[in-house]
């Protein structure tokens, strides 16, 4: 007697579709590179190359660039949520604004170089305009728990604790400080740092 495999149970992938997934990938991932090495634009050509595949079938795979770029961004937010540690509410103010400035600022660092390409392509693209709000949501969501009991505290002025705690550590400002001010990173960690203190200082909150 023939027993059917369970609906729950992972189906087997054959030789011709587990190619059609390499093949997307590598594209998918020719395109991060190019981006990686400051190619803001890259195009269906140089991706291919770069892939290895020809320009046809980037296209088959993709049916536009728009397309192609909503995988890069999938890919990308696999990439960052690695370097998203819960950091405990718990834990004293001073080392909770060490612990997200840190953290927050390798995640910037990381996401730079996408995130300048997607800025090029954003005019007249709903998806990385989606995704760039989708992203703003998270990351604010993200200062709102970590630094809740004192937002909370500062009544009224609480939504405004929040805005100047969440441009301090926002993408803009680190790259307006790595690209523009030119600091390292390391300087550039230091001063995000000593924002947020600053911050939380003139809402008279002790860190």
């Amino acid at each position: 007697m023939t027993t059917l495999p369970s609906i729950d149970e992972p189906q087997p992938i054959d030789g011709r579709t587990a190619r059609a997934v390499r093949t997307r990938e590598a594209i998918v991932d020719a395109c991060i590179s190019l981006i990686d090495d400051g190619d803001l634009r890259p195009t269906a050509p140089r991706i291919a190359a770069r892939a290895a595949v020809s320009v046809r079938s980037v296209f088959q795979h993709f049916v536009d660039l728009e397309t192609l770029f909503a995988a890069v961004g999938e890919r990308v937010a696999e990439r960052l949520t690695g370097l998203i540690v819960p950091i405990d509410p718990a834990r004293s103010l001073d080392e909770r604004i060490t612990a997200l400035v840190r953290q927050r600022s390798l995640l910037l660092e990381v996401v730079t170089p996408v995130r300048r390409a997607a800025l090029v392509h954003a005019v007249g693209s709903p998806e990385i305009n989606r995704r760039f709000q989708e992203g703003h949501d998270f990351l604010r969501a993200e200062v709102a728990t970590v630094f809740g009991a004192e937002i909370s505290a500062a009544g009224a002025a609480g939504a405004d604790l929040l805005d100047v705690l969440d441009v301090a550590l926002a993408w803009s400002t680190w790259d307006t400080l790595r690209a523009l001010d030119h600091r390292s990173e390391t300087e550039a960690r230091a001063l995000v740092e000593r924002m947020v203190r600053w911050t939380f200082s003139a809402a008279e909150i002790a860190t």
